[in-house]
C-alpha cells in the first residue's frame, strides 16, 4: 500500500477528528448498554448468523449526525448505511471545499457477542485519506476503554502509549482469530488452519470483534491475530493502531496488508515472518 503525499498539517487534521469523537463516546456507551437489555429487534442479512439489530441503527445514526455536523466536508463508509457523501456537495451555502478524509465506521462490532449479552463488542472508528488509513480509535464500551493512534505518532490506550508483545517463539504465542459468515463455505480452510496453529502455538482464542482482536494485539495480550473476509470498517482503525504499535500486517499475498483484502495477519515482528508461512505455506 503506497503512502500519499500527506499534507504538512495532517496530524492535527487527525487528533481534531478523534479528540472530537471522543466527546460522543458516553452517549455512546449509554445507547448500546442501555439497549442491550431490551428487545433488540433481530434482522437478518446474509444468513442465520450475519444480523443486525436496532443498537447497531441507533448507534450508526447517532454517529452519523454528529460527524455530519462536525465535519460536513468528509466522507463516511459505514457499515449499515455504506458510503454517505460529504453534506457539503448538497448544501451550496456552506463555503467549504470537500476534504480528502473519509471516515471508515463500525458502529458495532460484535453484533453476535452483543445481542448475546456478551461485553465483548466495540465501536470503530477509523480515518482514511486518499483510501490509506491514517487514524483509527476504537471504544470498548463494556470495559470503558478507548485505543487510538495517528500515523507515525503512536498508539495509546486510554492515552496512555502501547506497544505490541515482544515474544519471538511462535510456540510461545497466543493467537487470536475470528470466522466469516461465509465460515460453511470455506470450513476446511478454517478447520486445517486452527489444527496448524494450534498445534504450532500457545493456543488460539475467538473473541468475535475483529477491531477488539487488533487493539489487543497492538497491547501485547494477543501475539498475533488472523481472519479471512473481513471489511474496511472492521479493521481501518486497529491497523492503524497495531503498526503505530510496532506491529506488522499482511495480507494473502504476503504483501502490506489494505483494509478489504481477503485475509489479515497481524502481529509482533518476531513471530510475524513464522505466522505467515504457517496460515499460507
Amino acid at each position: 500500500m503506497q503512502e500519499p503525499i500527506l499534507p504538512y498539517n495532517y496530524k492535527q487534521e487527525i487528533y481534531n477528528r478523534l479528540n472530537s469523537v471522543e466527546s460522543i463516546l458516553p452517549e455512546l456507551k449509554r445507547i448500546l448498554l442501555e439497549l442491550q437489555e431490551e428487545n433488540l429487534e433481530i434482522q437478518y442479512k446474509s444468513s442465520d448468523v450475519d444480523i443486525v439489530t436496532k443498537a447497531d441503527f441507533y448507534s450508526e445514526q447517532t454517529i452519523l449526525h454528529f460527524l455530519q455536523s462536525k465535519f460536513p466536508q468528509d466522507q463516511i463508509l459505514s457499515e449499515e448505511s455504506g458510503i454517505q457523501e460529504a453534506i457539503i456537495k448538497n448544501l451550496s451555502s456552506i463555503n467549504t471545499k470537500e476534504s480528502k478524509y473519509t471516515w471508515c465506521i463500525d458502529p458495532l462490532d460484535g453484533t453476535v457477542n452483543y445481542a448475546h449479552k456478551l461485553p465483548l463488542f466495540s465501536i470503530s472508528f477509523g480515518i482514511l485519506y486518499e483510501n490509506f488509513p491514517i487514524g483509527g480509535l476504537v471504544f470498548i464500551p463494556a470495559f470503558n476503554d478507548i485505543y487510538r493512534a495517528v500515523y507515525n505518532d503512536g498508539a495509546y490506550k486510554n492515552h496512555k502509549p502501547i506497544r505490541i508483545s515482544n515474544h519471538k517463539n511462535l510456540k510461545q504465542s497466543l493467537i487470536v482469530t475470528g470466522f466469516p459468515y461465509n465460515k460453511i463455505q470455506i470450513i476446511d480452510l478454517l478447520t486445517n488452519t486452527i489444527k496448524k496453529v494450534l498445534s504450532n502455538t500457545r493456543g488460539l482464542r475467538r473473541t468475535g470483534s475483529a477491531a477488539l482482536d487488533l487493539c489487543w494485539v497492538a497491547e501485547g495480550r494477543f501475539d498475533g491475530h488472523y481472519e479471512w473476509n473481513l471489511s474496511p470498517w472492521d479493521t481501518c482503525a486497529g491497523t492503524v493502531i497495531v503498526k503505530e504499535a510496532g506491529g506488522v500486517i499482511t495480507n494473502e499475498k504476503k504483501q502490506e496488508y489494505t483494509p478489504g483484502d481477503s485475509l489479515l495477519i497481524a502481529s509482533n515482528p518476531y513471530i510475524h515472518q513464522s505466522l505467515v508461512n504457517l496460515i499460507l505455506d
